[in-house]
């Protein structure tokens, strides 16, 4: 058995095993969902007088009923991130406490953050989301929509 002929069926075996470890990741359809506010988050500054040396941060805060059409993945263990599409202004940040079954969580732009764990046990998942919003106030110069998205990650059966 010549070197090269072993060090190709290692990278056979190392394709075919990370072929079967990756997770199946779909997105969720929330379109359901609710924002409770009428029109933009009022944003308001967090201080009047920053710290020199670090950024002055606006907040601003909203209620989303959540509701997640989870039906094709009835009765499969899965795990649900929430997402938030990276924000052309520079770091947002968006911290939120729910009433479960969804868990509380913090999510940063360009990232996502695990909402859900376990049996998916019925067809829709709902949830009341209260959402602090935080940015940074020098480099955001107009109103932006945020693009807050829910993906699911099955486990094998």
């Amino acid at each position: 058995m010549t070197a090269r002929w072993l060090s190709a069926c290692l990278l056979a075996a190392a394709c075919a095993f990370s072929s079967h470890a990756v997770a199946q990741v779909f997105p969720v359809d929330d379109s359901a969902s609710q924002v409770l506010q009428a029109g933009p988050v009022k944003m308001r500054w967090d201080s009047l007088a920053p710290t020199p040396g670090r950024p002055a941060t606006i907040s601003g805060e909203l209620t989303v009923l959540v509701r997640l059409d989870v039906s094709p993945w009835q009765g499969r263990r899965a795990r649900i991130y929430q997402t938030l599409a990276t924000v052309p202004s520079g770091p947002v940040t968006a911290t939120w406490s729910a009433n479960g079954p969804l868990l509380p969580g913090q999510l940063r732009d360009g990232g996502r953050t695990l909402v859900f764990s376990g049996v998916v046990t019925a067809p829709r998942i709902e949830d009341t989301f209260r959402i602090h919003i935080q940015a940074d106030g020098e480099r955001v110069q107009r109103p932006q929509d945020l693009v807050f998205s829910f993906e699911i990650e099955l486990e094998s059966p």
